[in-house]
């Protein structure tokens, strides 16, 4: 099995067949994985419903990402995998990372603005370092012993 991470798949999507293009991981509907981010980022501007909105997107998306691994071909380890990996990958740790990075902009200034804007200048440098770190644990612990499914390599 392929590893969940986007990364694992090839960088373009335009080289592939349309029936081997991941809708989840292949084209901008991935974005919706990162909403959590945004909401993190604008935590100190907007009410505090949108900011849990925004984990509302997210957790959608890695629930239907998982789901669309295990119709794929019925394999519930890969369903798991993926549910987890999203879980970790495109919430859980960004979700952390960025929300730090803002708290600590905010203790650093009186400026509005400036924690967002740092928040948002984190999620472009963070993605691809929580995804390659995600797949390495996985690799380490629960893919081969809990979900029996080969690793990322």
């Amino acid at each position: 099995m392929a590893s969940p991470s986007p990364n694992a798949a090839s960088s373009d999507a335009s080289e592939r067949s349309p029936a081997s293009v991941d809708l989840y991981r292949d084209t901008p509907v991935r974005f919706l994985g990162y909403a959590n981010e945004l909401g993190e980022s604008f935590k100190p501007l907007i009410p505090r419903v949108a900011y849990f909105g925004t984990y509302g997107v997210a957790c959608a998306y890695v629930a239907a990402d998982a789901n669309d691994k295990y119709r794929r071909d019925g394999d519930v380890a890969r369903g798991v995998d993926a549910l987890i990996w999203q879980a970790l990958a495109s919430v859980i740790v960004p979700g952390f990372v960025v929300n730090r990075v803002v708290a600590t902009a905010g203790r650093a200034t009186t400026r509005p603005m400036v924690p967002t804007f740092c928040g948002l200048v984190s999620i472009p440098l963070i993605i691809k370092p929580i995804d390659h770190a995600v797949d390495a644990a996985m690799d380490a612990s629960l893919r081969p012993y809990v979900l029996k499914t080969p690793t990322s390599d």
